[in-house]
């Protein structure tokens, strides 16, 4: 989102020209290059075919998937006082009129793009664009039409909204709306012919998203970091997956607006939600970049749309860079985590997760932090013995990833707690304390979180302990655990290691 006063009206139709011309020399150059000599001759109606054929192709793909664009407007909540906006934004001035949604002739400060994933009004967009729901509303506007998005009323009625990913879900009410078909992103190369279809400047207000193409620049790119960072970077400090180098980069026109619009090959189907804007002061075309939409997304946008927060994938093991640069060498492996469970020992290299390569620590992250906790993944590995290597492809189902970042997750579904206490898989507890007090543990729960004054706290039971049955019945999953617990009135009697490796026994009275 962005304030549309930034926009300079001679830049950006000089940025324009410039783009025109720039395509009009590549598609030239296209026919030269492909087709015979027969075809390209000034007078050969076969030669004009083709560029129409391609034509055609482009137009075909807007026509299919630009119904489902939509434009989003962020206004402030009423009664909400954000002091920056209201002093910025709010304050009616010759150049900026006072925000009223419902005027004809509105104008948003802050707007963005989003896409229709359900006929019923489901809306894909970037979790930046919403920044705080408790704050804002946000209006959707499609087909000449507006709607005040109901997800955001309350933070009960948010559908969900997850910054590692930047990806959130509104809901408006609708029916019969026209829906994004959604494509394979791992199957874009570098040159892949794409269109963007966005809210540039909010000018998409009256339905009708602007369109821009071009190709795929680049595949696993980091956007521009807004701050210095040092190269002594650890993966823990960074606070979204982009910064693992998760992005398509494009060089098609993605103008101010364009966050949550659609990336789509020439079949008219998403492969990219845009997100970012690499503007460098200076230069006329800056670097656009998009979220690819792939297998592991899409599993993650499904939850999201269930209005319930997702969690991503950790093996359990410390990785390094090798001196050779190919692979990741595994420094460390936690005992009873999925590593140590699929055979993974210290000295062993990782190639690839998912057939993807990984070569360095941080790659290894970034694959194994996009796919959704409990996915089972396969990973190629080197096992190094004396004097001897042995290469495997194994089968991994990963635990839950433990994320601390400065901007929270929301959604509709809170996550579930039992009689005052947030119980989860064992590795969602915090590095530090999961490897101090892992030793000897197999457990594969442990306790997150517990309210004081509340049966499970006045039973004895703290943060960071592991549990392993239930009234003497063996639990290894969280869904299991609150589904047993639940179903019990009574008493519990819950059993497990503590944090001082020794195993202990709780009785959980019954909920106040």
């Amino acid at each position: 989102m962005t304030c549309h006063r930034r926009y300079r009206f001679p830049h950006a139709l000089a940025s324009v020209a410039a783009v025109a011309r720039r395509w009009a020399v590549v598609l030239v150059g296209l026919v030269f290059l492909l087709f015979p000599t027969d075809l390209r001759a000034q007078d050969s109606p076969d030669g004009m075919a083709i560029a129409v054929a391609m034509e055609q192709s482009v137009i075909a793909a807007i026509d299919r998937a630009a119904p489902a664009v939509v434009a989003i407007a962020r206004v402030p909540k009423e009664g909400a006082v954000n002091v920056v906006e209201s002093f910025q934004f709010n304050v009616p001035t010759p150049e900026q009129a006072a925000e009223n949604p419902d005027d004809p002739d509105f104008i948003p400060a802050h707007y963005a793009s989003g896409v229709i994933l359900s006929p019923d009004g489901l809306i894909l967009t970037c979790y930046h664009v919403l920044d705080d729901p408790e704050l804002h509303d946000y209006y959707v506007y499609w087909k000449g039409r507006h709607a005040k998005a109901s997800a955001v009323r309350s933070l009960a009625k948010v559908k969900a909204g997850d910054p590692w990913t930047d990806l959130a879900i509104l809901k408006i009410d609708g029916e019969d709306l026209p829906t994004m078909p959604l494509g394979d992103a791992s199957t874009l190369r570098r040159g892949s012919f794409v269109v963007s279809l966005g809210n540039p400047y909010a000018t998409a207000r009256d339905g009708e998203p602007s369109a821009s193409w071009g190709i795929v620049s680049n595949l696993q790119r980091t956007p521009r970091p807004r701050l210095p960072q040092t190269r002594t970077q650890t993966p823990e400090a960074k606070q979204s997956l982009a910064e693992f180098g998760l992005l398509l980069q494009t060089d098609a026109k993605l103008n101010l607006g364009s966050s949550g619009g659609a990336l789509v090959n020439l079949k008219g189907e998403m492969v990219g939600l845009t997100t970012s804007l690499a503007a460098v002061a200076g230069f006329e075309q800056p670097a656009g970049y998009a979220i690819p939409i792939d297998e592991p997304m899409r599993q993650v946008i499904q939850t999201l749309r269930e209005g319930r927060q997702p969690a991503f994938g950790f093996l359990g093991i410390e990785p390094a860079d090798t001196l050779e640069g190919r692979g990741a060498r595994v420094a460390r492996v936690v005992p009873g985590l999925p590593g140590d469970q699929a055979g993974l020992r210290a000295g062993d290299v990782i190639f690839s997760v998912a057939g993807v390569r990984t070569d360095g620590a941080l790659e290894l992250f970034r694959e194994l932090s996009r796919w959704p906790a409990e996915s089972e993944v396969e990973i190629f590995v080197a096992h190094h013995f004396v004097g001897a290597v042995q290469p495997e492809r194994i089968k991994v189902t990963l635990g839950k990833k433990q994320l601390s970042l400065s901007k929270p997750a929301y959604s509709e579904i809170p996550e579930p707690t039992w009689r005052g206490m947030r119980v989860d898989w064992a590795t969602a507890l915090p590095p530090s304390q999961l490897l101090y007090s892992r030793q000897g543990s197999r457990a594969d729960l442990a306790i997150l979180r517990v309210d004081p004054d509340t049966p499970t706290w006045r039973a004895g039971l703290r943060p960071g302990q592991f549990l392993q049955t239930i009234n003497g019945k063996v639990v290894s999953k969280p869904d299991a655990f609150y589904e047993q617990a639940e179903a019990i009135d009574g008493e519990v009697t819950l059993e497990g290691i503590g944090n001082d490796g020794r195993p202990f026994r709780a009785i959980v009275g019954q909920k106040d």
